[in-house]
């Protein structure tokens, strides 16, 4: 049985947890902010902005080695 899809679908499936972890802390954080303040939408436009910020930069980051390795279009079969 060929297992070579396992470790870049494990990695993925890491990049994609820290992206949805860092969006929904962000704007988790921002209603928590609104509610204690009153400034309903501020605080949470303003998490959910900081969060897609952070996944981006960080899902880029963590995105570079998996391309280095996996993204040459092989296989790695000889």
């Amino acid at each position: 049985m060929n297992s070579s899809w396992v470790a870049p679908t494990a990695y993925l499936l890491g990049v994609g947890w820290f992206f949805g972890t860092s969006i929904i802390l962000g704007i988790g954080i921002g209603l928590w902010a609104d509610s204690k303040t009153g400034f309903e939408p501020v605080f949470t436009l303003t998490g959910s902005l900081i969060g897609l910020a952070i996944a981006l930069v960080g899902g880029f980051r963590m995105l570079q080695p998996f391309l280095d390795r996996f993204g040459n279009g092989t296989t790695g079969r000889s």
